[in-house]
């Protein structure tokens, strides 16, 4: 795709996707109030699919999947392996994969959770050893502590457990959406440098307010067994997506945006994109219905963020710094290695096309350097962008032709990952 440099004024209204972190907990959260109805022979099922969800692609798999599982439970599915075994391909959805790990493993049969060449790189082992010492049987098909694995299903009794959330907030979140089935339900201790609180913190008010009984204190939660009673959800705009506007706000000469339906008190972890996004000129506002941003001259020379709680909108705030000269020094970046692609390595290799340095300090912090001039680029000689098949790489690199001319981006439709509409929204505006 060849981007010529883009308009650089922006008053408009954005359409900003649903949140795909909530959407994904609010599909587990109705397979499993499904899951207890069946128990009691009760057959009404929700109509999921006119809940105002994620378009993304890994919810769109993550309801495919789920309805598969629910048609192998039921007999209504045939398997080509094995009448026993079934293969779950989970793309590089990393939620995805961790979520299903706990669901099949309450099933009375034998699957295999797999994916791209990528989620093989992906860890697993805090997870499957919390299983595992919840009495479910899990073998490693390849690299010890990754997938593929094949996990063989049965009665889960809950109770004590530990788990590690140093990697990832999933493995505790896949648990927790779970537990509420298990007849002594869980009491389980978050150990090691915690990472995405506000994700394991969202779970747990998701739960709340489907009815489960469960509480968090500091590192402990308990989850009560307990029934799930929906209403209809209300999944919030997406925090994530609108970190790469306020980035385009940032680069752009003017004006403002407007996000409807956008929470500024959202218990979602990338709300925090208000706060580093106001060092780098913008103002949020709370308006009704919504949300509204204005672009401000209290652009800082240099800033100081901590990503622990909100890797996800690296990308776009190391961008933003990138397109507006601003020297950064970013910790909290260790788990950055491994999403959906390296993501430090992946912007440190693409802002050096623009003459951005780094000091890679250690595997957590990292500092930057901007040029006093960025390089622009002609249509003949553009700068071409590799986006390592990360949608939010790629949601981040492209707004930068407002500054450095002409981009050209390779796999563009890796947006669909997380938010489809991407470009659609940005070269219409």
């Amino acid at each position: 795709m060849h981007v010529s440099p883009l308009n650089i004024s922006f008053n408009s209204e954005i359409d900003l996707p649903r949140s795909k972190s909530e959407s994904n907990r609010a599909l587990m959260i109705m397979h499993y109030w499904k899951t207890q109805r069946h128990k009691d022979a009760k057959t009404q099922s929700v109509d999921d699919s006119a809940t105002l969800i994620s378009t993304s692609d890994d919810t769109v798999l993550l309801r495919k999947l789920l309805n598969n599982i629910n048609q192998y439970t039921e007999g209504l599915l045939s398997v080509d392996c094995c009448p026993l075994t079934m293969e779950l391909d989970c793309a590089n959805a990393g939620t995805v994969l961790r979520f299903l790990m706990t669901a099949v493993s309450m099933i009375d049969g034998t699957f295999v959770l797999t994916g791209s060449e990528r989620m093989k790189h992906r860890p697993v082992k805090p997870l499957v050893d919390a299983l595992r010492s919840l009495g479910i049987s899990i073998d490693y098909l390849e690299k010890e502590g990754y997938p593929p694995i094949r996990i063989k299903g049965g009665e889960i009794k809950g109770g004590n457990l530990e788990i590690s959330v140093e990697q990832s907030s999933q493995f505790a979140s896949s648990l927790l959406l779970a537990a509420p089935l298990w007849e002594n339900g869980l009491s389980l201790t978050l150990t090691g440098n915690l990472s995405s609180m506000p994700y394991i913190d969202m779970t747990v008010n998701m739960m709340k307010n489907a009815g489960v009984d469960v509480e968090r204190n500091e590192r402990k939660i308990t989850v009560n067994p307990s029934r799930y009673k929906l209403d209809d959800f209300i999944i919030e705009p997406d925090w994530s997506a609108a970190a790469f506007w306020y980035e385009i706000l940032a680069l752009s000469d003017k004006t403002q945006m407007f996000f409807k339906d956008l929470k500024i008190d959202s218990m979602q972890a990338d709300a925090v994109t208000k706060e580093v996004f106001k060092s780098l000129g913008i103002e949020t506002l709370c308006v009704d219905n919504g949300v509204m941003i204005k672009k401000t001259t209290d652009c800082k020379k240099r800033i100081t963020f901590d990503f622990t709680d909100s890797p996800d909108i690296f990308p776009a705030v190391v961008a933003a710094c990138a397109g507006l000269q601003v020297d950064a020094e970013f910790s909290g970046l260790k788990n950055l290695s491994i999403k959906e692609s390296d993501r430090k390595k992946a912007m440190m290799n693409e802002l050096s096309k623009l003459d951005v340095t780094f000091e890679d300090v250690s595997d957590d912090v990292l500092r930057m350097r901007c040029p006093e001039k960025l390089p622009y680029f002609s249509e003949e000689e553009y700068v071409t962008f590799d986006n390592y098949k990360d949608h939010r790489i790629a949601m981040a690199l492209v707004p930068l032709a407002m500054k450095v001319g002409h981009v050209e981006m390779e796999n563009p439709e890796v947006v669909s990952k997380s938010y489809p509409e991407f470009f659609e929204e940005l070269f219409w505006n």
